[in-house]
C-alpha cells in the first residue's frame, strides 16, 4: 500500500518521507536476503565438494590402519592421501578467494607493470610442471609494454589459465602466451593446441565445479576459471574463449589502455 502524495503541506511531506523509508527498509530486506541466499551456496558448495575427498581420506586411513606392518599398502595410500589433502587445500583456497571476491571484499591494486613481468610471474610454478609432462610453454611479446593492473591477482588469472591448459593437453602439447597493444586496449592470449572444448560445454566452463563429460578423468576442481573470469571482471576486463575440437583453445583476456 503506498500513501497519498498528490497534495501540498506538512502532512503529505509527511508521507513521502514515510515512503521513502519503506522503500529503504525493503531494499535493506532485499540485500540482507540476498546475502543469506550467498553464504548458503557457498556453504553448499564447500561441503559438496569436500565429501568425496573427506570419504576417501577416511577409506585410505583405515586401510592402513588395518595393515601397519605392510610398508608398501601404507606408502601406497599415504601418497594417495597426500593426494586428496592436496585437493581439499586447493579447493578451499580457491572457494574462499572466489568468495571474497564475490562479496567485493578485495579491493585491486592497480599499478602499472610490465606485462612480461606479469606473465613471469604467472608462471612461476607451472614451468616445472611443464617440463616433468613434457609439454612446452612459450610466450611472445614486447618486453616494454605495460598493462595497469593488479600484478599478484592478474597473474593468478593468467596462471589458473595455463595450468588449465596442461590439465587438458597430452604430453609434447604446448601452450603459447603473446600479447598485443592497441591504442585502446591490451590483450594477452593464452592458446594451446589441446583437444579443444567442445560446443555444448564452451557456454558452460567459467561456471563454478563445471565439469564437462570429457573432462571427469582430468586433474582441477572446477573453480581456475570463474576465478580468472572474477578477477579480469572486477578488474574493468573482459575475458573470452574461442576453441575448436581437436584443433585447440584460446583464451583472450582485454584490458582497457588507461592513459
Amino acid at each position: 500500500a503506498h500513501l497519498p502524495q498528490n497534495g501540498e503541506g506538512t502532512v503529505y511531506q509527511l508521507f513521502a518521507t514515510a515512503e521513502r523509508l519503506a522503500t529503504m527498509l525493503q531494499a535493506q530486506n532485499e540485500t540482507e536476503h540476498q546475502s543469506r541466499e550467498f553464504l548458503k551456496d557457498t556453504i553448499s558448495d564447500i561441503s559438496h565438494q569436500l565429501k568425496t575427498p573427506l570419504a576417501a581420506l577416511t577409506m585410505y586411513q583405515e586401510i592402513i590402519a588395518n595393515e601397519p606392518e605392510n610398508t608398501d599398502t601404507v606408502r601406497h595410500f599415504a601418497e594417495k592421501m597426500g593426494v586428496s589433502l592436496k585437493r581439499m587445500e586447493q579447493l578451499i583456497l580457491s572457494m574462499l578467494k572466489i568468495t571474497r571476491l564475490d562479496a567485493g571484499n578485495i579491493v585491486f591494486e592497480k599499478k602499472p607493470c610490465r606485462v612480461s613481468e606479469l606473465v613471469e610471474l604467472s608462471l612461476n610454478e607451472l614451468t616445472t610442471r611443464a617440463k616433468t609432462e613434457n609439454k612446452r610453454i612459450i610466450t611472445e611479446g614486447d618486453a616494454e609494454q605495460r598493462l595497469t593492473c593488479d600484478m599478484a591477482w592478474t597473474a593468478e588469472a593468467v596462471g589458473n589459465i595455463v595450468k588449465n591448459a596442461l590439465d587438458h593437453m597430452s604430453p609434447g602439447g604446448t601452450v603459447r602466451i603473446s600479447w598485443e597493444q592497441s591504442p585502446a586496449m591490451l590483450r594477452i592470449f593464452i592458446a594451446d593446441d589441446g583437444g579443444g572444448i567442445a560446443p555444448e560445454d564452451i557456454h558452460h566452463i567459467f561456471k563454478r565445479f563445471y565439469r564437462s563429460k570429457n573432462s571427469l578423468a582430468t586433474q582441477g576442481v572446477g573453480l581456475g576459471l570463474p576465478l580468472a573470469k572474477s578477477i579480469v571482471e572486477g578488474q574493468g576486463g573482459m575475458i573470452s574463449v574461442q576453441s575448436e575440437l581437436n584443433r585447440g583453445t584460446v583464451f583472450t583476456l582485454s584490458f582497457l589502455t588507461e592513459l
